[in-house]
């Protein structure tokens, strides 16, 4: 596919053509739908994934369980050209603070690491930013930490690494 693509969420298991619970397969096939996918590293207590890179700077990740299906998936820093939306939201282009107003009108909103991560556990969507606007930016592009960098749809339970990873939390 060209840039240009919408992944529209549609929590707790549905990103644009992945979902929760498919087969590893069946997720193959999908991110083929959106580029080359390439083998995801495994890490401390899961199992490897497959992921694409999308020419706009999308980066699409699906996490397989020990029965080889989709656990979670995440999506992070998109550049103009793709959108990843939820319920008519830009979760990457809306600043973070009226994506959070925007669901908590929906559901309950908890925040955490001071910020940097807001988990709606109702919906299985965790959104992740590396700094806020209360931090000096780093060399991200968005260095004053108005807008979330990453997304992430997971089972109940799904654990990661994010110390090491930048990927926030589903629990």
């Amino acid at each position: 596919m060209t840039p240009g693509v919408v992944i529209r969420l549609r929590p707790p298991d549905v990103a644009g053509p992945l979902r929760i619970g498919a087969t590893g397969e069946e997720t193959l096939e999908a991110l083929r739908r959106l580029g080359d996918p390439v083998f995801l590293c495994g890490f401390r207590g899961g199992r490897p994934g497959w992921g694409v890179d999308r020419p706009s700077g999308l980066s699409i990740g699906c996490h397989f369980d020990e029965a080889d299906r989709v656990e979670a998936i995440q999506l992070g820093s998109p550049d103009r050209a793709d959108a990843v939306i939820y319920n008519g939201l830009d979760l990457f282009r809306i600043p973070a603070d009226e994506v959070v107003a925007a669901l908590r009108a929906r559901t309950a909103v908890t925040e955490e690491e001071n910020g940097h991560t807001y988990l709606a556990r109702g919906l299985s969507l965790s959104l992740w930013r590396p700094v806020t606007p209360e931090e000096p930016g780093g060399e991200d592009e968005d260095r004053d930490g108005r807008f979330f960098a990453t997304a992430l749809l997971a089972l109940p339970g799904y654990r990661r690494l994010y110390s090491a990873t930048g990927m926030p939390d589903s629990t």
